[in-house]
């Protein structure tokens, strides 16, 4: 039954009707914006509806660019970009939450000055990467690259030069260090365990707080999704990739407007598939945590 309410809620509700409905209001906005006439709200109206009843007539009118090739841009471009986007996060999260916990839990344990000094100098260097505007790392990318640079490279640079990954590791920081002091932390080192500086392995420390922390950090990844995409997005129409990114800055300057609700169709699709997968990994690891979330 509660499987069937998280279906129910993430993917027909938070899923499809969100997508639905964004949509049609991100689209209407745009309509408005640039003072379009009744006309084309209802040949927009009637576009949408044969898109989502899958009428195979739906923009056969656009010349070369046919729905099928816009949802096959955003499957094969701006999906696998937004998951390994994600991945990056989550690893920068991590790695840098576990460097600075570990600091203080060995300062507050042992006494160590140096842990807490490479702990700092984490922390600084991570600020001084938020501070990057993001277009900057994409010119320094593009010096580097040209027009053409790895996929790889775009994921890390949203991330990285975007403040998402610095964001993250200081929100999952400050969860881990507020657990270092409490009663469950101090038995469970007396038992011996590695520290675990690097990464929070399990059976160490930083594991040991991580798994206390988990259940509020994978909610925050879920609300970094629509970040996430957006930078995404906007890689794809700086460096010309053949994403949704590019695809739909086409559609707003030609005012197509067959392409333009594919194409935001498609990435609000692909923004709603991923935070789905987010916290499918929520009710599945963390049910109760996923129930008190709602």
């Amino acid at each position: 039954m509660r499987f069937l309410r998280f279906l129910a809620l993430e993917l027909g509700l938070r899923g499809v009707v969100f997508t639905l409905v964004g949509t049609l209001a991100l689209v209407g906005l745009y309509l408005a914006s640039v003072g379009a006439s009744a006309d084309l709200y209802l040949k927009t109206l009637g576009a949408f509806w044969s898109m989502v009843t899958l009428n195979p007539d739906f923009s056969l009118q656009t010349a070369g660019f046919s729905a099928g090739e816009i949802i096959s841009s955003g499957a094969a471009i701006t999906f696998p970009l937004a998951l390994v986007s994600l991945l990056f996060l989550v690893v920068i999260a991590l790695v840098g939450a576990s460097t600075a916990a570990s600091s203080t839990y060995l300062r507050t344990v042992q006494g160590g000055r140096r842990a807490l000094g490479l702990g700092a100098l984490g922390g600084l260097l991570a600020s001084l990467l938020s501070a990057v505007p993001l277009f900057v790392g994409f010119w320094l990318l593009y010096g580097s690259s040209g027009m053409n640079p790895s996929p790889m490279l775009i994921a890390l640079v949203v991330v990285v030069l975007g403040g998402l990954g610095w964001d993250a590791a200081r929100f999952l920081t400050l969860d881990m260090k507020r657990q270092i002091d409490t009663t469950h932390t101090l038995v469970f080192s007396t038992l011996g365990p590695a520290v675990g500086r690097v990464l929070p392995l399990p059976g160490t420390v930083t594991g040991y707080l991580l798994n206390s922390a988990a259940p509020r950090f994978i909610p925050y990844v879920a609300g970094k999704v629509p970040a996430i995409i957006g930078g995404v997005t906007i890689a794809e129409m700086v460096f010309n990739f053949p994403g949704l990114g590019s695809t739909l800055l086409d559609a707003l300057v030609n005012m197509n407007t067959d392409t333009l609700i594919a194409a935001v169709f498609v990435l609000l699709a692909v923004n709603a598939l991923v935070t789905f997968l987010v916290k499918s990994a929520l009710f599945v690891l963390y049910p109760r945590w996923y129930e008190k979330a709602l």
